[in-house]
């Protein structure tokens, strides 16, 4: 795309960006902002300390001026724009004061297709969401492209990978791959636009601290998938999501055609590396994406069967010289999705037992299932300290011993060593948040995986 058909959207705007974050996104968005000639201002309730990393990558650009451990009101009146970040509450008050004025309020991804609608871009998008299992169909979907030779841009919820830069690389006729959260699918709402391929693997319980316990308000944010796409689009679901869509989306009309992925019509001569009824499920998506965009079976089946899955999501990382297996299944943060997991350890390997890591901070899940599953089924279990651990040890059953809180990875860690034998499992799958114990979710993973390597490496050395 040339810079002419993007650079006038930008060029001298006032533009508010809330939230720069320290996961690359928000940065990236800024510095494309900036590159494009913006006024811009940055403004995030983090400690500076915690964005020194992101601030750095910044200053180079004399265009930004920027709001830090707190927002101010003024930084959202008199704006062309306003960025606004995932996770920015719904009855937010300097959101509420942009609104009241009529500055418009975008999410970067939304953005990104409604220039591109305007701009009559011809592209394809592929979107995946889910309360669960978007990652993986995500890096299913990515595999047959990949294979096929498509010229695909990622965008979404992806770890680095910023999303308004997109614009300078895409071109006509190509797809863009997102996978997306509930967050940015409001920025859909906002746009009126959704995917013209839309994935939703599933809906249960998840982020209910942020829609203040009501299903009916994260469905509304997640209806986005398929809620502008017309009779052209497809809409590629489970039973989960169906059955889900019937619940809540009460009729409403979908123009959309439809298709239930099942497992069971995949051929019964493919074989995978990952498994699990949820993998079987997420596979079936991404095979339903393959037929749709047309790609021959042979080459659906070679990137459907040579997939080893996706970091953080029930990922075999490592084993060790007495046979011991590492598992990282750090993306589980539902008591459904760690549940799912274990469930699938236990079919797969029913002579090995299993130490769990989990638990932290709660977003208001209930978690009789998973705490009674603990109990029956896993030979030790290191919870990190915080209100879904809480919630755990209530629903543990009467003199239940076999578990213990820590602070620390490190800890958690080190005391699952000292419980597992030879040909035991330990796997990080923590049905919770990250936050009070680490900064985010990838602090958490990152901090496990460097723990199975000096394991491992001191093992076998």
């Amino acid at each position: 795309m040339k810079k002419s058909h993007y650079q006038h959207y930008f060029k001298d705007k006032k533009i508010t960006v809330m939230g720069i974050g320290t996961l690359g996104r928000g940065v990236g968005d800024i510095k494309f902002l900036a590159s494009c000639g913006a006024d811009i201002i940055a403004t995030d309730l983090k400690k500076k300390e915690l964005l020194k990393k992101s601030l750095r990558s910044l200053k180079k650009y004399s265009n930004i001026s920027y709001t830090l451990e707190k927002h101010s009101v003024h930084d959202f009146r008199g704006r062309d724009m306003i960025l606004k970040g995932s996770g920015v509450p719904l009855d937010n008050k300097y959101i509420d004061t942009a609104l009241e004025e009529d500055i418009p309020v975008n999410m970067s991804f939304g953005l990104v297709l409604d220039i591109l609608k305007k701009e009559n871009i011809n592209v394809t998008v592929i979107g995946i969401t889910g309360s669960k299992g978007k990652s993986t169909t995500t890096g299913l979907i990515e595999a047959l492209l990949k294979e096929s030779d498509k010229r695909y841009h990622i965008a979404g919820n992806i770890r680095g990978i910023a999303n308004l830069p997109i614009l300078k690389e895409i071109e006509n006729g190509d797809i863009i791959l997102a996978e997306l959260d509930s967050w940015q699918l409001q920025g859909l709402h906002t746009v009126a636009i959704s995917p013209n391929i839309a994935v939703f693997t599933n809906f249960f319980e998840d982020h209910l601290n942020y829609y203040d316990g009501s299903m009916k308000k994260y469905f509304k944010d997640k209806s986005a998938i398929f809620k502008y796409q017309d009779i052209d689009d497809s809409l590629i679901l489970t039973h989960a999501s169906k059955k889900a869509i019937k619940k809540y989306n009460k009729g409403k009309n979908i123009s959309a055609q439809q298709h239930i992925a099942r497992f069971k019509h995949l051929p019964k001569s493919w074989t995978y590396h990952i498994f699990g009824k949820h993998n079987e499920k997420n596979i079936a998506q991404a095979f339903a994406v393959g037929q749709t965009l047309n790609i021959p079976q042979t080459l659906i089946k070679k990137a459907l069967t040579e997939f080893i899955g996706v970091d953080g999501r029930f990922q075999h990382i490592a084993t060790s010289s007495d046979d011991v297996l590492f598992f990282n299944d750090n993306n589980s943060t539902t008591p459904e999705s760690t549940v799912a997991s274990l469930q699938s350890l236990k079919k797969k390997y029913p002579e090995r037992n299993i130490i769990l890591i989990g638990g932290g901070a709660d977003k208001e899940f209930h978690y009789n299932k998973m705490a009674k599953y603990i109990a029956r089924n896993i030979k030790f279990t290191l919870l990190f300290s915080g209100e879904a651990t809480n919630k755990l040890r209530e629903c543990f059953p009467p003199r239940f011993e076999n578990f213990t809180e820590t602070l620390s990875m490190k800890t958690a860690f080190n005391i699952a060593m000292s419980h597992a034998e030879p040909r035991d499992i330990i796997i990080l799958s923590p049905g919770a948040a990250s936050f009070g114990v680490f900064n985010n979710e990838y602090e958490r993973g990152d901090q496990y995986i460097q723990q199975v390597k000096k394991t491992v490496t001191k093992n076998s050395s």
